[in-house]
């Protein structure tokens, strides 16, 4: 009905004791509508669009699964530079891997770390792998074109730049479940699908810190 439409009308102060609130008619509801419409149109119509809109944006919100929301975060710009990270230097690694990370909520960072030490000993060894992969985390150019990253934001996507590599990563892992702690080795499989390869990141990434 038209009267429970309008929630947000303010109303007169109502003296009667709880559960006699049925007892206002509709005349009365409606007196009381034409008043505020004529007294303050602007408020009514604010009330009006909250009270029949809002429910709408909630739900809409509510329909966002955990990877539209990575999704969302992965699209937007890096939330602050961190320095490039030295090569071989574990230390200053690991401010990037936070950094690539936090696109992908529920992913360690640790893993990030792992995977550049597995595939190029921290950015020691960047060439090309007899399978054509490049850079400090070994993308292929295909991935990397589908998964690439602009880590730094310096307008460039380039799979030399470790911050944009790690950055790369984190999509790449997010995209196959990374955020998911009980999809994490699956994740990982698919960066580079072996199982002896799964066993060495994680197992590098629960020493990575400590």
């Amino acid at each position: 009905m038209i009267r429970d439409v309008f929630t947000a009308v303010p109303s007169d102060p109502d003296d009667r004791p709880p559960g006699d609130a049925g007892a206002a008619t509709h005349d009365q509801f409606a007196t009381r509508l034409i008043g505020e419409v004529k007294r303050r149109p602007r408020r009514l119509m604010v009330a009006c669009l909250a009270t029949v809109l809002g429910p709408a944006v909630a739900a809409h919100a509510g329909s966002l699964g955990p990877r539209s929301t990575a999704e969302i975060r992965l699209a937007g710009e890096p939330s602050g530079r961190v320095p490039a990270p030295r090569p071989g230097d574990v230390a200053s690694w690991l401010p990037v891997a936070a950094q690539a990370a936090a696109t992908c909520p529920g992913l360690p960072p640790n893993v990030l770390v792992a995977i550049a030490q597995v595939e190029s000993s921290l950015g020691l060894q960047t060439w090309t792998s007899s399978a054509g992969a490049v850079g400090p985390m070994q993308f292929l150019p295909s991935t990397w074109r589908a998964y690439g990253a602009d880590g730094d934001g310096d307008g460039s996507v380039d799979v030399m730049n470790t911050v944009d590599a790690v950055h790369g990563a984190a999509r790449l892992l997010c995209a196959n479940g990374g955020g998911d702690p009980e999809r994490l080795a699956s994740a990982v499989w698919n960066y580079n699908r072996s199982h002896e390869y799964v066993r060495r990141v994680l197992a590098l990434a629960g020493s990575v810190g400590s």
